[in-house]
């Protein structure tokens, strides 16, 4: 699973636990916004993650599935 997951997307899976915008994951990530946003589309398609909006700001929080793949993938 870890494979199928990747480095970047399991670090911003873990780092949406506690809801997180999209810039603090590029930050906590190491990539540009523009990455993250490209790997939370593909998150939250896998249900992984949802997004919250309000006005110009967007959350990201991980799904109740979200740390069982994490788990599985070491």
């Amino acid at each position: 699973m870890g494979a199928l997951l990747g480095p970047t997307r399991a670090a911003i899976l873990r780092s949406a636990v506690t809801g997180t915008t999209t810039c603090r994951l590029a930050r906590q990530a190491g990539v540009a916004p523009a990455t993250v946003s490209h790997h939370t589309n593909v998150l939250r398609d896998a249900g992984l993650i949802t997004t919250d909006r309000h006005e110009n700001l967007a959350t990201r929080l991980i799904t109740p599935l979200g740390p069982a793949v994490l788990t599985s993938a070491g």
